[in-house]
């Protein structure tokens, strides 16, 4: 049961020198992997209670379960295996201290689905929180919000999704904001920030004179009105480029393809510097009374394995996530295996091993691997996603675990552990830079709205990050894929510090109906999660299991009396003397 995975993770924080504990949730979208995570964190949170209120109201752990609705409302979208699909991973540690009491919390994000912004797949739906805002529009004066159908990146896809109740969901996204202490002057500029992106979304533009312009300045003044920004300045933004070099500033005009670009691009970071804020401000709130002493429980809730008819560089990062998610659990299953054996004083070298990933690792995840070679031709003139391909086919071609494609082109297999997925490499290099307009930082920092200058605030951080990591090392290269390795190395150093506990969530079925199970379906999560490697480990040795006293007592009667006697002075050493009814019986016996 999920909630005694929970009573073991907090027993052993309790126990004399208890270390460190980490639940790792996994499962395949629609698996249950979201309410498994609620369900563990409402068990901890209870069970060892909270130290304090920290600033506003309610208790730590009150205040991490409102984290939910925001965090879904931003990060949770409707796709064709789940209606409720968290789009990002996350990793949420609480601080334990003061005899076994939560203090603190914080959460990190990981490989928010930026590309949902601006298309979704078909019978998909955006991020939940614009239906939300469209459903109580009403309420919300000023805002000036539509029907679905009046927005570009909302019309093509779908606009309900079963089973959820967008204006019901807002009440409870206003309840938690206010819940967190987020105030209601911020709240309003939260919910005009996500309707100035849909209106953006709504910019056409048409080639002039080989330059792009704005076929009608309604939707962009709408937008500039509500991201409180100057209209002209964000027109600029997407229709003019600046380049620097040195003190030398070169405006030069866009295409109209380059236009969209640009436009999309400026969604999709307003988008992402959104939800990085909110999880920033979420941690400040959490963080309570913590003083950064005590134990750590976290709980990792990331996507399974994903292969799909189009494969991209999102399905990349997530499935090597996975496969060092499964590489973790490997070593430590075999290593609790051998422990076991040198237990009981039982030599088995050379008669275990396992299905080692590690080749795969290093083939995407290490210098000279598919990612690492992605980032260099960032820095490669004139470089496009062919050359990328044909480089990644001629460098790993003849490795086990590379496919190589049939025809030349922008894609290749990859072997993972849960089974072959093939990637398409289109578009890849541009999504690794994932240039925002030039102008962006300026134009955030300018606005009206605070929430909007402490985006703009975020670039400085960031850059300012970036230049420590120059200063250490000088080939240091920005990009998507650089800042998600270096993530996961930070996770997997986190997880490998703890003490582990495995959630493996299964879905029964694609149709996301109950009282209907697939056989093979499941029978392929089995395989995919490594629960049937863990089986197979386990059948190497000695799989039948039971403790002495427990054999003992179910086999006696094949013993003669003057064995009985000697079997149960063992058990009942082993046991510190105490024997039950029957052993008592047995003991009289042979006494007699």
């Amino acid at each position: 049961h999920l909630f005694a995975i929970g009573q073991d993770a907090i027993l052993g924080l309790k126990q004399a020198g208890g270390k460190n504990q980490a639940v790792l949730i996994s499962g395949e979208s629609g698996a249950g992997k979201t309410e498994s995570t609620k369900l563990v964190l409402s068990y901890v949170a209870e069970a060892v209670g909270s130290s304090g209120s920290g600033s506003g109201s309610g208790s730590v752990q009150d205040r991490i379960m409102q984290t939910n609705p925001v965090l879904e409302a931003f990060g949770n979208a409707m796709t064709v295996r789940n209606n409720n699909s968290s789009r990002f991973g996350k990793w949420l540690q609480m601080t334990i201290a003061d005899g076994c009491r939560v203090q603190g919390c914080s959460v990190t994000d990981y490989l928010l689905e930026l590309t949902r912004v601006c298309r979704q797949g078909e019978k998909e739906r955006n991020y939940h929180v614009f239906f939300q805002l469209i459903a109580a529009r009403s309420e919300l004066e000023g805002l000036n919000i539509g029907e679905p159908q009046d927005y570009r990146y909302l019309k093509d896809a779908q606009f309900k999704a079963p089973g959820i109740d967008d204006k019901r969901c807002f009440e409870e996204l206003r309840e938690a904001f206010t819940g967190l202490g987020v105030s209601d002057k911020d709240q309003t500029d939260i919910y005009k920030i996500v309707a100035g992106i849909l209106c953006l979304g709504n910019c056409d533009f048409a080639d002039q004179d080989d330059a792009a312009k704005l076929l009608d300045n309604s939707p962009s003044a709408q937008a500039a009105e509500l991201l409180g920004i100057n209209a002209a300045d964000l027109d600029k933004s997407m229709i003019v480029r600046t380049i620097t070099v040195g003190r030398d500033v070169t405006e030069t005009g866009r295409t109209a393809v380059q236009a969209v670009a640009a436009r999309d691009g400026l969604s999709r970071l307003l988008y992402g510097k959104l939800f990085k804020l909110l999880v920033a401000k979420i941690n400040t709130l959490l963080s309570g009374n913590a003083s950064g002493a005590g134990s750590f429980f976290g709980v990792l809730d990331i996507a399974g394995f994903e292969s799909f008819e189009q494969n991209s560089l999102e399905q990349l990062w997530i499935n090597l996530s996975n496969e060092h998610l499964q590489n973790h659990f490997n070593n430590h299953v075999f290593k609790m295996e051998l422990e076991d054996y040198n237990a009981e004083g039982i030599s088995l070298e050379g008669c275990m091993d396992f299905q080692d990933n590690s080749d795969i690792i290093a083939l995407l995840d290490s210098k000279g691997s598919v990612l690492a070679m992605l980032d260099e031709e960032l820095s490669v003139p004139k470089a496009t996603d062919a050359t990328y391909g044909a480089k990644v086919v001629k460098a790993h071609e003849k490795h086990p675990r590379f496919v190589k494609p049939k025809f030349a082109g922008t894609s290749f297999g990859i072997r993972h552990f849960a089974g072959e997925v093939h990637y398409g490499c289109d578009g890849w290099l541009a999504k690794n830079a994932d240039k925002a307009p030039e102008d962006a930082k300026a134009l955030l920092k300018g606005s009206s709205h605070s929430i909007l200058q402490e985006i703009g605030q975020l670039f400085d951080d960031e850059e300012g990050s970036m230049g420590q990591q120059r200063s250490a090392k000088k080939a240091a290269t920005k990009s998507l894929t650089s800042s998600f390795r270096t993530s996961l190395q930070s996770l997997m150093a986190k997880i490998e510090a703890r003490d582990p506990h495995f959630i493996r969530c299964v879905k029964p079925n694609m149709e996301k109906v109950p009282n209907k199970v697939s056989g093979k379906m499941v029978m392929e999560q089995l395989l995919f999660s490594g629960v049937l490697a863990t089986v197979r480990i386990r059948q190497q040795g000695y799989a039948y299991r039971v403790p002495h006293k427990t054999f003992v007592l179910m086999y006696r009667c094949i013993v003669h009396r003057p064995g009985k006697v000697r079997l149960l002075a063992l058990i009942g050493n082993e046991q510190n003397g105490a024997r039950d009814e029957q052993e008592a019986e047995y003991a009289a016996e042979a006494a007699a």
